[in-house]
């Protein structure tokens, strides 16, 4: 029982309406790792149908793990709405690893619409992540709470990127916004610098100078946009700039490298014809090594890689420049 023939792909596949018919709990949440995809969700489906028969056994696989399974548990306790399952859903929104359970948990929260859930979610507007962050406001709302200061406010309306609701709010949203200037999506801390020049409190100065060394070139340019309005002066901007991280190859490291072993430091910058200038210069030495003894062949070549080096280190700082523009 479980497994049925499918004439489309001439396998053997899991029977999952045979399994929800038998009220088979525990082979329908194995069947959440399937490597099929529709028979994932068929189980998901399987097992909030089931209802209320479901939610304790659920609850003891909730730390499966396999990130796969674990969406499953969640997607089916959301649908089945069981507050029983409100604190430990509470649990894996604070605690869990994967982004997508994490996300699936402010859903589920949200569905079942327990007001117990609120603290955890109102935490979960200051996830690392966007989308868990999303995920929370969405649930709050089904819940129907509301802010209960302006900080609350902020967290909620920058979860939802609520952008224009954000400016509206002015000064009151810019110590909430300054905590996401370390977001992981770019996308995010380019419109935090931009709104903190468009609020213009004097508090966001050391932020904007942060952003001037961020690594994403955009984000950088709204600093730049932003610097004025953040009350710091114009003529900061160069020094600002000049302390951001450099991406790219390191000058120094290219020209040390071609310096004592010619053409493998063009090969560290990823040009094709370093090897074969370093491979060059090795039969050139040995050959002439033969005539003229080792030293003056290898002084010869160490005169010549010193002008490379010089050359490859002012090569390699015009590109990073470019790459970091």
């Amino acid at each position: 029982m479980g497994i049925r023939f499918d004439p489309r792909s001439g396998r053997a596949q899991p029977d999952v309406p045979a399994l929800k018919e038998a009220g088979d709990i525990k082979g329908l949440i194995g069947l959440l790792s399937h490597p099929d995809f529709d028979t994932q969700w068929k189980a998901a489906e399987a097992l909030a149908a089931l209802g209320e028969r479901a939610p304790r056994q659920l609850l003891l696989e909730i730390d499966h793990h396999d990130p796969a399974v674990r969406l499953g548990i969640i997607e089916a306790l959301g649908d089945i709405r069981d507050p029983i399952a409100v604190g430990p859903l509470s649990r894996v929104l604070e605690e869990d690893a994967s982004i997508e359970v994490r996300w699936a948990t402010a859903l589920a929260l949200g569905n079942i619409g327990d007001g117990r859930a609120i603290p955890s979610l109102v935490a979960a507007l200051g996830d690392p992540d966007k989308y868990v962050r999303i995920g929370a406001a969405i649930a709050l709302e089904r819940i129907g709470w509301e802010p209960g200061n302006e900080d609350e406010r902020a967290l909620f309306l920058i979860a939802k990127q609520d952008w224009p609701a954000v400016q509206r709010l002015g000064p009151p949203a810019v110590s909430s916004l300054e905590s996401f200037m370390k977001d992981g999506d770019p996308s995010v801390r380019e419109a935090v610098v931009d709104l903190l020049g468009s609020i213009g409190d004097p508090r966001a100065g050391e932020v904007c100078a942060l952003a001037l060394r961020d690594p994403e070139g955009e984000v950088r340019w709204k600093a730049t946009l932003a610097f004025p309005r953040c009350g710091i002066p114009v003529m900061h901007l160069p020094m600002g700039l000049a302390r951001r991280s450099r991406p790219g190859k390191s000058p120094f490291a290219a020209a040390l490298i071609n310096l004592f072993f010619l053409g493998l430091g063009y090969d560290y910058l990823e040009r094709w014809y370093g090897i074969l200038i370093f491979q060059l210069d090795i039969m050139i030495i040995t050959l002439a090594s033969l005539v003229w003894g080792p030293l003056l062949p290898y002084l010869a070549s160490f005169s010549v890689s010193s002008l490379v080096a010089v050359q490859t280190w002012y090569s390699a700082s015009r590109m990073r420049e470019e790459e970091g523009k």
